[in-house]
């Protein structure tokens, strides 16, 4: 009884160890599958000592149970389990005929051999099926990640959407009431951009949004900042910042990346390419401001740029409480586009034409 038990919780051992480390980690592979081969020498040594020492003159029934037991547990490929099963059921034969009578010797080699096939079509069947519902499930899961991806992805500039800025703003938020950090919101809107879409087309103006948010997304990895496409032609930026000259740079770094772009545009009054216009919002640390109140006062910030001339950046710092110029629109910059590193005028990238 000892020597059941023993066995028994040896190989109960290696079994719930190896499908703990049942993962697709390659370099634990060779734990997991040394695991099993233990799992199976281990029962290979049991079955010949129920089956042959401890009962030299009777069918070894016990070792045919664990033979087909092992083929059910579907831990290997069925072919795998099939060749180990094969190994077990020869060395078993050998010690049956060496250690019993030739009668039952080959009684129990038939008797493992059937086992052994009928555990291999039921774990070949249940294979097919849990690998089939595994597939299944993988798919499904992928599928849902993808609509989830999607759902908070802008399709047209691959930033987030305003679904996700609604996540985004509350934790940026719930860091500034409880971490003490300053927040720092900017919009952004391209400037004369209806008369773009009037002059060049709604594909070229597609193309624009799409350099902006590529150019956006330059800045997220650089600045570590959140940027999304709230609506049309309207972006918004947030960070963590505590210092307002870095905060500054910040907007002025993205109002010069956009103007390098140099898209022309022939309709606009600010400049013959396209620019945008930046309200910027610093909500210091500890503020009670609620996501809304934040939005809105970036937004009320980015109406007032507009207001001054647009194509400039216009700051509203929740402890000063008024509205202040960042950066204006030089006068030399009026009087052509921004040239390249050879001298000669920017051209947008053929897709974006």
């Amino acid at each position: 009884m000892l020597v059941y038990l023993a066995a028994g919780t040896v190989e109960f051992g290696f079994f719930f160890f190896a499908r703990r480390l049942y993962i697709k980690d390659v370099q634990r592979r060779v734990v997991i599958y040394a695991c099993f081969l233990g799992f199976f020498i281990v029962l290979m040594i049991f079955g010949i000592y129920i089956g042959i020492l401890n009962n030299s003159t009777h069918y070894a029934i016990s070792f045919m149970i664990f033979l087909i037991c092992s083929q059910l547990l579907f831990v290997f490929d069925p072919r795998v389990n099939l060749i180990m099963n094969l190994i077990i059921v020869v060395v078993f034969s050998f010690f049956s005929f060496t250690f019993k009578q030739k009668f039952f010797a080959a009684m129990d080699t038939v008797n493992g051999a059937a086992a052994m096939l009928i555990g291999h079509v039921f774990n070949w069947t249940v294979a097919r099926i849990l690998i089939g519902k595994m597939d299944l499930t993988r798919k499904l899961e992928d599928e849902r990640n993808l609509f989830r991806e999607q759902s908070i992805k802008d399709e047209l500039t691959g930033l987030s959407n305003r679904r996700d800025f609604q996540h985004g703003i509350h934790f940026y938020i719930s860091v500034c009431r409880h971490v003490h950090q300053t927040v720092c919101a900017m919009m952004l809107d391209v400037d004369y951009f209806k008369r773009y879409n009037d002059h060049y087309g709604h594909p070229a103006g597609d193309c624009v949004l799409r350099s902006i948010g590529k150019v956006l997304m330059q800045l997220n990895k650089e600045e570590s900042v959140f940027t999304a496409r709230v609506g049309g032609e309207e972006f918004i930026v947030l960070w963590i910042e505590n210092r307002i000259a870095e905060t500054e740079r910040v907007a002025r770094k993205l109002r010069q990346m956009i103007i390098n772009l140099g898209i022309p545009h022939e309709k606009s009054s600010t400049a013959p390419y396209v620019t945008v216009s930046l309200g910027l919002y610093v909500l210091r640390g500890g503020a009670p401001d609620t996501p809304e109140e934040l939005y809105s006062r970036a937004d009320a910030a980015l109406y007032e740029a507009k207001r001054r001339g647009r194509n400039c950046i216009v700051l509203f710092d929740s402890g000063e409480a008024i509205f202040r110029t960042v950066e204006l629109l030089p006068p030399e910059l009026n009087v052509g586009r921004p040239r390249g590193r050879h001298g000669k005028k920017n051209q947008p990238d053929k897709e974006e034409a």
